[in-house]
Parts: structure tokens; C-alpha cells; sequence
């Protein structure tokens, strides 16, 4: 159990160790990974997120929500705290904690309880919302930041309208997702700039803000009110980097 393996360690050994290995390598051999040192910290907090995540699996959709919130910690942390149970990698880590569960059903799941509610997920269902997910980082061009997305509030892009999220059914939502990834993946299919602006925009926690250009007119979609001081800082020095860029 990586749980007991990681206290005992911890408890019976030194008060940090590292997590990579031997930080010699052999003759021309690659350069070695920097070494992450485990400390008893974050053993502590290894095994807490483990027992949540324990104790929340298997009950009502408030619980799985928990659990995948837990994992998401476990997961993505820096560094990863599943190191701290001995794991050299996510995989080995999922394979050892959800046995027979494929990979990419725990990061779907994964990503569902970092952006929704237990509420949401009960409503909607798993698979609809990460299908949802699917769509807008699509359509914002970069991955999506870590805030809570209101699916009923939430409009998609169904020929040429937009219509709320929530008036589609799965195979609606799949087919919006499909066609939205699809016309990213073509040439020519957006104006010069606008993945510039949307790099631009991620890199500033903006991410969930959606970027059109048509017959050289712009539109942005989804701002949340509290972004509006973060968008206009984002778009004058996006501006300011065009100017420079001019001949």
C-alpha cells in the first residue's frame, strides 16, 4: 500500500529523501533529471490527499467530485505529490490507486471536477461536461485556466447561432466539439493573430476567453466580470507588441 510505504519511510528513515534516483549518469549517458526532495511535509500532505480520496471514491456525485479533486492535487502539484508514495511517474501512480481504471477515464475525470460542481456533474453528466471542455479550449485556442465554468450559463456554436449548453443533448454536444477542433486543425480557417491573442490571453490566466476574427472584425466572448481589469491590461500590451512589430 503506498501509503503505509511512504510514512514508514518517512517516519523510520531520514526526514527528506529524493525522488529521481542517483544523480550520477554513466558516460555519455543524458544529463540527470534535477533530484526532488520529499520532505516530511510533503508526505504529510501525500497521505491526506490519499485518505480523502479514499473515503470520498464510491459514494453519491459529491463524493466522486471530491475524490477527482483529490487526485487532481495528487496529480499536478509541484512537484507531483504522488512522488511522495514512491511513484516515479502519474501512471504507475493511477495504476497502483485505480487498478483497471483506463488512464484516460481518470483524466477526464480529472478535468471535470477541476472546472464543475457535484451539482453540475449529477445534472449533466461526466462524459457531456468533458465534451464541453473539449469545446471551448478549442475554441480559445489554449488550455483553459483553473476556474469554476458555469454550464448553464454556458453558449456553444451550432452553425450560426450560439445556443446554451445545457439545450443540447450528448450527441448535439459531441458533434459541436468535433466540428470545433476539426476547424481549428484547417489552414487558413482563422485570421492572422488570433492564436497570438489567445496565447497572449492564457498566459495572463485568460484562457477561457474566446477569440473570433471575421472580415476583420473582432470579437471576444465569456469574460467573467472580475477579468475586466486583467483583459484590458492583456489588450494594451498585446496592442503596444503589434506597434513595435510594424515596419
Amino acid at each position: 500500500m503506498a501509503k503505509t510505504k511512504a510514512s514508514a519511510k518517512a517516519r523510520g528513515g531520514s526526514a527528506a529523501r529524493t525522488a529521481t534516483g542517483s544523480a550520477k549518469g554513466s558516460a555519455g549517458s543524458a544529463p540527470p533529471k534535477p533530484r526532488v526532495i520529499v520532505s516530511k511535509a510533503m508526505i504529510a500532505r501525500y497521505d491526506a490527499l490519499l485518505k480523502a480520496f479514499r473515503e470520498a471514491r464510491g459514494t453519491e456525485f459529491g463524493g466522486w467530485d471530491a475524490a477527482y479533486e483529490a487526485l487532481d492535487s495528487l496529480l499536478h502539484s509541484e512537484p507531483p505529490l504522488y512522488l511522495a508514495g514512491g511513484f516515479k511517474s502519474a501512471k504507475a501512480f493511477l495504476t497502483a490507486t485505480l487498478p483497471g481504471v483506463a488512464l484516460s477515464t481518470v483524466r477526464e475525470g480529472v478535468r471535470v471536477a477541476r472546472h464543475f460542481n457535484a451539482d453540475d456533474e449529477k445534472k449533466y453528466g461526466v462524459r457531456k461536461l468533458a465534451l464541453l471542455l473539449d469545446y471551448l479550449e478549442a475554441e480559445s485556442g489554449a488550455q483553459l485556466p483553473r476556474v469554476h465554468i458555469d454550464p448553464a450559463r454556458t453558449k456553444v456554436g451550432v452553425g450560426e447561432k450560439r445556443v446554451p449548453f445545457a439545450t443540447l443533448n450528448f450527441d448535439e454536444m459531441r458533434d459541436a466539439a468535433r466540428r470545433k477542433k476539426s476547424g481549428r486543425g484547417r489552414a487558413g480557417a482563422e485570421a492572422p493573430g488570433v492564436r497570438a491573442l489567445r496565447q497572449a490571453f492564457g498566459g495572463s490566466g485568460l484562457g477561457n476567453v474566446a477569440v473570433q476574427c471575421k472580415a476583420e472584425r473582432w470579437s471576444l466572448g465569456r469574460i467573467e466580470e472580475r477579468q475586466f481589469a486583467d483583459l484590458g491590461a492583456a489588450l494594451t500590451g498585446y496592442a503596444k507588441n503589434l506597434k513595435k512589430a510594424k515596419p
